[in-house]
């Protein structure tokens, strides 16, 4: 055994080994180094092209190559892998299912090769690699930030990008290789092999308005009266707009009429500052806008419809050491916020 793969997860005393994925055989690596020996830089930039523009007059042409010398070229790769990796016609090439695959992996070893690049840059000015993260909303005000904050003092080099988003969004980038992990939820996952998944937390969700709302200073509200407000809302399509269908369906409406759409918080934000309009937040995001005198609770009990959201990561790819420390930060900060949820259940 040449290569092992494995996941980590989080138990309550930390980081834990989970399981092992696909160990990597000899006559497997063996295979794939001599897929590798064949494999030319031109060849995997003239498949990323094909990928693009199914036309290998125009990949050529992008590649400033000629178009036989294109053709030689794919006819050595389609003889190194053993396989049709197109079909020609008068309308262009069309990939098979083998071509779909290595149009596939060559993107990711461009991409992989961008971040060779990036972080040998980075260390040559005294940084120390590169971190991409992406998040659901909810997780940013308090796991997010705490676990971020906490990886910056231990390791200032390192160079963090935060992409927040819906779920359904995030996961795309995080399979092209444009994110090394994320903080979403399952839903988007559905029965795809191509991830790995460790749950987090659960979270409430609630109602919130501007400070001086209407019913901000009634004692309770029915979900039903929520009907006849405006709402902005995440939207539609996206995760949380899915799991809010059974709380719609009680107003006795296919979901609120009056809406304005947006997947920004912060507009949501301004758009209930400047109106009567009313928003559903999950609990650590309203929380934070309630603490800041931002936002209120409308005083209104909904079902137990989001879930939970945890870490996502790719199956076929090892995690760096930029993500096994932030994933070390967020179990810190995931106890932090265990012990002050039992704390404030203790005190009520």
């Amino acid at each position: 055994m040449k290569y092992t793969d494995h996941v980590i997860g989080f138990s309550d005393h930390g980081i834990r080994r989970l399981k092992w994925i696909a160990p990597m055989t000899s006559e497997r690596f063996d295979r794939g180094l001599s897929l590798l020996r064949h494999l030319k830089s031109t060849q995997l930039l003239l498949l990323v092209e094909l990928g693009k523009v199914a036309s290998l007059r125009k990949a050529a042409s992008a590649l400033n190559m000629t178009q036989p010398t294109a053709t030689k070229l794919i006819q050595d790769l389609e003889a190194a892998v053993g396989h049709p990796l197109f079909e020609r016609s008068s309308r262009g090439m069309r990939a098979t299912p083998y071509g779909e695959v290595m149009i596939r992996h060559a993107r990711l070893m461009q991409i992989e090769i961008v971040r060779t690049r990036e972080d040998l840059d980075s260390l040559s000015s005294g940084a120390s690699g590169t971190l991409r993260i992406g998040a659901v909303i909810s997780a940013v005000p308090f796991l997010l930030a705490k676990a971020v904050a906490a990886l910056k003092r231990e390791h200032p080099g390192l160079q963090v990008s935060i992409d927040a988003g819906t779920s359904d969004a995030l996961v795309g980038s995080l399979l092209n290789g444009h994110l090394d992990v994320l903080l979403a939820r399952p839903i988007v996952l559905g029965d795809r092999n191509d991830f790995d998944y460790v749950d987090l937390i659960d979270e409430p969700l609630k109602v919130v308005g501007r400070r001086d709302h209407p019913l901000a200073s009634r004692s309770s509200v029915t979900v039903r009266e929520l009907g006849e407000w405006p709402w902005t809302l995440l939207p539609a399509g996206s995760p949380m707009r899915k799991v809010l269908a059974p709380v719609f369906a009680e107003m006795r409406l296919s979901g609120p009429q009056n809406i304005v759409e947006t997947s920004s918080m912060m507009t949501m934000v301004a758009l209930m500052h400047e109106s009567d309009m009313l928003a559903v937040m999950p609990g650590d995001v309203s929380d934070f806008y309630i603490r800041h005198n931002l936002l209120v609770e409308i005083p209104v009990t909904l079902p137990a419809v989001m879930g939970s959201y945890g870490i996502v990561t790719r199956r076929d790819r090892p995690m760096t050491p930029g993500v096994e420390a932030f994933l070390t930060q967020l179990q810190t900060a995931l106890q932090e916020q265990r012990r002050i949820r039992a704390e404030l259940t203790s005190d009520g």
